[in-house]
């Protein structure tokens, strides 16, 4: 037992003695992809260029705001820096492509996690899983459904299924309804139009965009109805370069502790309806 205690204390004294290690883990240097934020003052961003609500949406005087908004605002804060938007992206690619050449630290924009899109980024863990959904036109729904539950009627071979150009139920709508003929819309409205008109068999995307839509406007739910596919997800999380290990730790021990979480009743409510006000009482942010 003496010899392990001299043994022990030559070893501490040949280190420096514990005084020595104390200093040198206090003085420990930040990982560096946390450590180039820290220096530079700020966490850069990419956001959508265009409204994403109620996530990303653009106010009056021409700033970013919305639920992803207040989220990013509270982790800028939580790491002790200030907040520069980049809100060139014009398709949720470009925020990828942004992300991906390093030129923003993370991207938040009701990014789905898609296996394609994992190809080039790494995504943090969920901070919303939504249902994906259909919206089908009442009356043609009636006249070829013949009791089949919706998902039989739009998974049928030559069916005519709308979704977003450029979104992740692109990708999806290739798994779910590989027999379907995909249309692309530039956006919602464009797609309810088509559903409405007969064009297409479905609008094909996400449990909110359906809700909205049929809370948007008071005719709807006369002419179109909502199918969700229970058994089907769609994650919703944050975008960072792949190297950023670091940063992906700290936001998902983040997005574990301190976010507020999110439901699509509570988005509805707060966002959703028709002339609901955008949330306010954010800091001033730099712009790119």
């Amino acid at each position: 037992m003496l010899r392990r205690r001299i043994l022990f204390g030559l070893g501490l004294a040949g280190l420096g003695g514990v005084p020595r290690l104390a200093r040198a883990a206090g003085a420990s240097a930040l990982a560096p992809d946390i450590a180039r934020i820290r220096e530079r003052g700020r966490l850069v961003v990419a956001v959508a260029g265009f409204a994403t609500p109620p996530f990303v949406t653009i106010g009056t005087d021409g700033a970013p705001i919305g639920t992803d908004i207040d989220m990013a605002t509270d982790m800028a804060k939580a790491l002790g820096v200030g907040l520069a938007f980049d809100h060139r992206a014009r398709t949720v690619d470009e925020m990828i492509d942004i992300v991906a050449a390093r030129d923003a630290d993370l991207a938040i924009s009701k990014l789905s996690e898609t296996l394609d899109r994992a190809l080039r980024v790494r995504f943090s863990r969920p901070y919303l899983v939504l249902h994906q959904a259909l919206l089908l036109n009442r009356l043609r729904f009636a006249q070829t459904a013949k009791g089949r539950d919706p998902i039989e009627v739009v998974q049928e071979s030559g069916a005519s299924i709308g979704v977003v150009a450029g979104s992740a139920y692109v990708e999806y709508a290739k798994r779910l309804l590989p027999r379907a003929r995909l249309r692309d819309y530039a956006d919602w409205p464009s797609m309810i139009d088509a559903v409405r008109r007969g064009d297409v068999v479905a609008a094909y995307g996400d449990e909110l965009d359906v809700k909205h839509a049929l809370m948007a406007d008071p005719a709807a739910p006369l002419q179109l109805r909502p199918a969700i596919l229970a058994d089907t997800r769609d994650p919703i999380g944050i975008a960072l370069p792949w190297d950023s290990l670091s940063l992906l730790a700290w936001v998902d021990l983040y997005l574990e502790t301190a976010a507020k979480p999110l439901d699509v009743d509570e988005l509805l409510a707060r966002y959703g309806a028709p002339g609901a006000a955008p949330s306010e009482g954010h800091p001033r942010q730099d712009r790119l």
